[in-house]
C-alpha cells in the first residue's frame, strides 16, 4: 500500500509536468508544425477516459474479446466515414461554431429551441459520464492507499472531494480571464501527452502480467481456457455503433476532433494513426482480464484489475504509474467536459434569455462578474449532479454501465448532426421533435431500468394487457438485449419523427437581413469583435450607409463565434429593427463576458495546465 502523501505528491508532479508541456507547446509553435498531425491524433485519445482505462477490462471479462467494441466502431467510422467527418469539420469552421449545439442550430435556421434541447441532452448524457470518472478516481485512490470505499460514509467519500477539487480548479483556471487564440496548441499537446501516459501505463501493466506473473502469453492464454467463455450479446454490437457515434456527439470529443481540426490533411493522418493507437492500448486488456480472474478473482471488481494486479504483487511503482494514467484519463475528460458544457449553457440557456428580455440598462455597467458567476455556477452544477448521480447509481455493477448510459443518451444527437451536414433545409421543428421524442424513449428504456436496479424507482407490473409497454418487453422486443433494444428503438423513433414532422411542416425561408444601417451594424460589431476586424469593416463600408446581405451575414458569423448563434441572431435582429435600447443592453451583457466564449480554448488550456490530479 502507498501512503496518501506519496500519492498526492505524485499527482502534483504530474500536474506540473502537464503544465510544462502545455506551456512549451504555446511558446514553440513553429517546432510542432511537422508533427502536428501526430499531436492531433494523440489528442483524439481523450476518448479513452476512465471507461476505457478501467472499464475496458470489465468488458473483456464479459465478452472475452481483445478490444472494447467502441474501438471497433471508431475504426469503422474512420475507414468508411472520413468524408462525413471532413465535411463536418469544414462546416464547423465555416459557421465559426464553438460547440455541437452551435453547429446544429446554425444549420437549421438558428432556432434557439434546438440549442436549448441539444444542451439539455448533452447535460443529461454527460452527467453519468463525468460520474464515471469520479467513481473511477475514488475507487482507484482508495485501493491504492488500502481503504475500503464500501465502509465510508457519504461525507468521507473520496469522489466527493475529487469533485470539489475538480470544480475548484475548473472555476479558478477556467473562468479567470477572457483571452485566447482560435487554435490552442498547448491544450492539444497536453492531451496528446496524457494519451502517451495512458498508453505507456497500460502496456506496462500488460507486460507485467504476461511476463512478470506468468511464463509468457502462451502460458497465460492456456490457463485462461478454464475461464467461462464470453457471451456476445446484443450489447456488444450496440456499443460498436455507439463508439462510432460518440466521435461526433460527445461535447468534449467534438471540441477536440472537430473544432480543433486545423487542416483536413490532419484527419487523413488520424484515419490510420488513431486506429493504430487504439490497437496498442487494447493489446493488454485481455491479458489483464485473464490474469485478474485467475489471480484475484472476486476480491475486487474487474474494473480495478488493472490497478489491483500490480498492488497484489508488491509493484508499488507500477501501481502508482497506473494510477496516474487513470487519473489523467479521468480528470482531463471531466474538466474539459465541464468547461464545454458551461459554454453551451451560457450560449444557449442563459445569454439568449437575458437578451430577449432586456429592455433597459445603465450605460457602461460592467456585467462581467454576473456572467462569470453564471459560468462558475454551471461548472459547480455539472460536478454536483455528477457526484449525486454516482452516489444514487452506486448499485450499478460496473463502470461500463455508466458509459453505456452516456453514449446511448448522446446518440440522440447523431441524427441531428448527420442531417445538419446533409439535409440542412429540413424544418428545425422536425429535428427538435425527433430529439425530444427519441430522448423520452431513451429515458423509458435505458434510464428507468437503471434507476430500478439502483432502487430509486420501484418495480412495477402493469398486467398482461400493458406489459408490452414496460422497458423489459417494449413493443414485444423482450428477446433483445436491453442496450440494443434501447439504442435501436430510441434512434428509430428519433429519425421517424424527424421525417414525419418534416413531411407536414412547410419550410420557411430565412429572412434577409440586408438594408441594415452600417452605423447600427458597426455599433454591434465594435463591442464584441477585434479591432482589426472593425478596421476591415470600415474599409469595406466606403461611402455606403447601409450594409448588404453578405456583409450582415459575415458580421453575424463572427458574432456567433463570440456569443453563440442564438444571441448573434438576436443582435442582428435588434440592429435591423433599429431598437437601440435593447441593443445597448445586449452590448453591456456580452461585451466582456462573451469574449470568454469566443476565446474559450485558452481558458481550457489554463484549466488543464493547472488542474490538480489529487
Amino acid at each position: 500500500m502507498l501512503t496518501p502523501l506519496t500519492v498526492i505528491l505524485a499527482c502534483l508532479v504530474w500536474a506540473a509536468a502537464l503544465f510544462g508541456v502545455a506551456l512549451w507547446g504555446e511558446r514553440n509553435a513553429s517546432r510542432l508544425v511537422r508533427i502536428w498531425p501526430v499531436v492531433y491524433t494523440l489528442s483524439l485519445a481523450v476518448h479513452c477516459t476512465a471507461w476505457t482505462y478501467y472499464g475496458a477490462v470489465a468488458q473483456a471479462v464479459r465478452w472475452d474479446f481483445f478490444s472494447p467494441p467502441t474501438y471497433l466502431g471508431i475504426v469503422l467510422l474512420l475507414v468508411f466515414g472520413l468524408r462525413f467527418l471532413t465535411r463536418l469539420g469544414r462546416l464547423t469552421h465555416e459557421h465559426n461554431s464553438a460547440s455541437l449545439a452551435d453547429l446544429v442550430t446554425s444549420r437549421f435556421g438558428k432556432d434557439r429551441r434546438l440549442g436549448i434541447a441539444i444542451t439539455a441532452v448533452a447535460l443529461l448524457g454527460m452527467v453519468p459520464y463525468i460520474a464515471l470518472q469520479l467513481k473511477a478516481v475514488a475507487l482507484s485512490f482508495t485501493l491504492l492507499i488500502g481503504g475500503d470505499p464500501n465502509q465510508q460514509p457519504a461525507y468521507l467519500d473520496a469522489s466527493l472531494w475529487v469533485a470539489l477539487v475538480m470544480a475548484a480548479f475548473t472555476m479558478l483556471f477556467g473562468t479567470r480571464r477572457a483571452s485566447a487564440t482560435e487554435h490552442n496548441r498547448g491544450i492539444v499537446l497536453a492531451l496528446g501527452f496524457e494519451s502517451l501516459l495512458k498508453l505507456t501505463a497500460l502496456l506496462a501493466v500488460g507486460a507485467f502480467v504476461v511476463w512478470g506473473t506468468h511464463d509468457g502469453f502462451a502460458d497465460l492464454s492456456q490457463r485462461a481456457q478454464a475461464l467461462p467463455p464470453g457471451n456476445y450479446d446484443g450489447s456488444f454490437y450496440a456499443l460498436m455503433g455507439l463508439g462510432a457515434i460518440a466521435m461526433f456527439t460527445l461535447p468534449h470529443q467534438f471540441h477536440v476532433g472537430i473544432v480543433e481540426l486545423r487542416q483536413e490533411s490532419d484527419l487523413r493522418v488520424a484515419r490510420w494513426l488513431f486506429p493504430l493507437y487504439l490497437l496498442l492500448i487494447a493489446l493488454p486488456v485481455l491479458p489483464i482480464a485473464w490474469a485478474g480472474q485467475l489471480d484475484i478473482g472476486g476480491k475486487v471488481p474487474p474494473d480495478l484489475y488493472v490497478l489491483a494486479l500490480p498492488m497484489a504483487s508488491g509493484q508499488k511503482g507500477l501501481a502508482l504509474l497506473t494510477f496516474l494514467g487513470g487519473m489523467s484519463a479521468a480528470t482531463g475528460m471531466a474538466i474539459l467536459s465541464a468547461l464545454t458544457l458551461s459554454i453551451m449553457l451560457a450560449n444557449h440557456w442563459i445569454s439568449p434569455s437575458f437578451v430577449r428580455g432586456a429592455t433597459r440598462s445603465t450605460s457602461g455597467s460592467d456585467l462581467r462578474p454576473w456572467v462569470l458567476a453564471n459560468r462558475r455556477f454551471g461548472i459547480v452544477m455539472v460536478f454536483v449532479l455528477s457526484w449525486l448521480y454516482s452516489q444514487a447509481m452506486s448499485g450499478a455493477k460496473a463502470l461500463a454501465d455508466f458509459g453505456i448510459l452516456s453514449f446511448s443518451a448522446l446518440a440522440q444527437l447523431a441524427p441531428a448532426v448527420v442531417l445538419a451536414v446533409y439535409r440542412p433545409r429540413l424544418p428545425s421543428g422536425a429535428v427538435l421533435a425527433g430529439i425530444v421524442l427519441g430522448s423520452l424513449v431513451w429515458v423509458w428504456l435505458m434510464l428507468v431500468p437503471t434507476a430500478m436496479q439502483a432502487g430509486l424507482v420501484p418495480q412495477f407490473d402493469p398486467g398482461n394487457g400493458l406489459r408490452w409497454l414496460t422497458p423489459e418487453n417494449f413493443l414485444g422486443l423482450g428477446g433483445m438485449h436491453s442496450v440494443a433494444r434501447g439504442v435501436l428503438v430510441s434512434l428509430l423513433v428519433n429519425v421517424a419523427t424527424v421525417f414525419l414532422v418534416a413531411h407536414f411542416t412547410p419550410i420557411k425561408p430565412d429572412a434577409a437581413r440586408g438594408g441594415i444601417a452600417m452605423s447600427a451594424l458597426e455599433n454591434v460589431a465594435q463591442r464584441f469583435l477585434p479591432g482589426n476586424y472593425m478596421r476591415k469593416l470600415a474599409e469595406a463600408r466606403g461611402q455606403d450607409s447601409t450594409a448588404d446581405e453578405a456583409t450582415v451575414a459575415a458580421v453575424e458569423r463572427e458574432l456567433a463565434a463570440v456569443v453563440g448563434v442564438s444571441s448573434a441572431r438576436l443582435l442582428i435582429d435588434a440592429a435591423w429593427r433599429g431598437e437601440r435600447a435593447p441593443l445597448d443592453t445586449v452590448a453591456e451583457l456580452v461585451g466582456e463576458a462573451t469574449q470568454a466564449l469566443r476565446f474559450n480554448q485558452q481558458v481550457l488550456e489554463a484549466a488543464l495546465q493547472n488542474m490538480s490530479q489529487g
